[in-house]
């Protein structure tokens, strides 16, 4: 009996409910191979219906609004590390934030035309990096002459090992903006490009459109970083306001059919291909959700800690017996207080997303508004001593008015974390009165629930494959629906999962 070695590495598991295909969308480009697949999906995402250029309601910031807004209201900034907000329901441009064309608009001479408008390739950006990024070409920065922490800017090698000026993109965006550079190397096939940046990484033809040395990068950075829920997400929100989607999200190893390994094989819609290699859409799988944080303070402060910021000594923060739960108090202490029910580090790496409820109850504040306060923070980047720039606030419900005594427990309602994600990060409960307002606060139940991001096996699982659904190569190439004798490793699609084996 073959037995084999499996991976804990877990590919591609699973499509988020939100990036449905509709149906027949690409049966166009079904049974197409390279040059005549392109131009297929050239067919199928030319026309986009996009909003109008610029801040406010029906522009491009509408559509930043819709499809780069975490769930703190915060930018996804793409570019930068910097935290930048929207306002509240509005499309306006936060300040110190630009449009940028990742595909830059001087490439076809900055003309007005769709490309100009179209929110697959435009991205809200910090204005600093985006004036040093210039109009270069995406590559491998080399020599750095501006580097923010998420961005580099400088030169590097492009075609025939020439150096040139190039931006580079973090890692973490590495994959997403290739598949943007596929799409747009697609939708504007029939652009003329010009100028030294345009030709230093475009051909004007139908295909390849790129250059070689470009295609292959990017190639490899779809498979360094591939595509997730976050990219998955706003390739439907871009198809809700336009009306056309980025077939390289859609279906992940798609490019290698138009560039790369399997060129010489027919696309396959549903898959169902077995001629050579087929192109699979990720599959969707039932979520695995998980208590990552239980803290009742039943018997004590638990897993938290009690931190005050400079200018409180007092023990403000401290345990209720009779409720079961951690009060914050000043009243009969230093009334000018700041202090931070702190948890300890929470990890999120490994979870898609995540959300966080609790119980609390107020008293002797009449009517007034408990939001200043009394307030729930989290960081991803707390050091040890409580700086507000650390912290964002979250969005939660107070308790209602107090006649003089404590209110009920209520909840908090359910907070979404899913902007934090794949982070370490700390959760805090920052109690903070002054002479005029010195309220009370009980806190108690908190929990904090993920959805896993991957199943896992475990590494020394050992056992004979059966009922394997397809088998493919690590480039995505369809090998058949049994493993072949040859050694090396294979992906495998069993039971609506992705694995990744290797055959000793």
């Amino acid at each position: 009996m073959r037995r084999f070695l499996f991976l804990i590495a877990i590919l591609c598991v699973c499509r988020a409910s939100f990036a449905t295909i509709p149906p027949g969308y690409y049966q166009s480009a079904n049974g197409k191979k390279k040059a005549a697949l392109k131009s297929a999906l050239y067919e199928i995402i030319r026309v986009a219906n996009v909003l109008s250029y610029g801040s406010g309601s029906g522009h491009t910031w509408q559509g930043f609004y819709n499809a780069d807004r975490m769930a703190n209201n915060q930018v996804r900034d793409r570019y930068s590390r910097e935290k930048f907000y929207f306002t509240s329901n509005s499309y306006n441009a936060p300040s110190g934030m630009n449009i940028e064309h990742s595909f830059p608009k001087s490439w076809w001479g900055g003309s007005k035309t769709q490309a100009y408008k179209d929110l697959h390739h435009l991205m809200p950006c910090e204005s600093d990096i985006n004036s040093s990024k210039s109009n270069y070409p995406m590559g491998v920065v080399q020599t750095v002459k501006v580097d923010n922490g998420c961005t580099k800017v400088g030169t590097g090698y492009g075609a025939n090992g020439r150096s040139v000026s190039l931006w580079e993109p973090a890692d973490e965006w590495k994959g997403d903006f290739a598949r943007v550079y596929f799409y747009m190397a697609t939708c504007y096939q029939d652009y003329t490009w010009s100028g030294s940046s345009a030709l230093n990484i475009l051909e004007n033809n139908t295909w390849p459109t790129l250059q070689s040395w470009a295609y292959e990068l990017y190639l490899d950075w779809c498979k360094q970083d591939p595509v997730d829920d976050i990219e998955r997400a706003r390739n439907e929100a871009v198809y809700q306001l336009q009306g056309n989607r980025n077939p390289y999200v859609d279906y992940p190893n798609l490019c290698e059919y138009v560039w790369g390994d399997s060129i010489a094989y027919a696309f396959s819609v549903d898959g169902s291909s077995t001629g050579g290699s087929t192109v699979v859409p990720d599959q969707p799988v039932e979520p695995t959700t998980e208590d990552i944080l239980l803290e009742s303070f039943e018997t004590g402060i638990g897993s938290f800690s009690s931190v005050n910021a400079e200018g409180t000594s007092s023990n403000i923060w401290t345990h209720n017996a009779s409720y079961d739960c951690m009060v914050a108090n000043a009243y009969n202490k230093e009334k000018v207080a700041d202090a931070w029910l702190m948890s300890s580090e929470i990890d999120l790496t490994g979870y898609s997303s995540a959300q966080l409820s609790f119980q609390h109850a107020a008293g002797y504040h009449g009517s007034n508004s408990l939001a200043q306060m009394f307030q729930v923070c989290i960081s991803d980047n707390y050091e040890g001593v409580p700086s507000e720039a650390e912290w964002d606030v979250l969005t939660v419900t107070y308790p209602g008015t107090s006649s003089g005594g404590y209110t009920s427990f209520v909840s908090s309602g359910t907070v979404d974390l899913s902007a934090y994600a794949g982070k370490k990060v700390h959760l805090s409960f920052r109690y903070k009165s002054t002479t005029s307002a010195c309220y009370a606060w009980e806190v108690r139940n908190i929990q904090l629930q993920g959805v896993q991001a991957v199943d896992a096996i475990q590494p020394n699982f050992c056992s004979p494959i059966k009922d394997v659904e397809a088998v493919f190569t690590l480039r995505g190439t369809y090998v058949g629906n049994a493993l072949p004798d040859a050694r090396g490793v294979y992906v495998i699609r069993k039971n609506n999962r992705i694995y990744k084996v290797v055959k000793k």
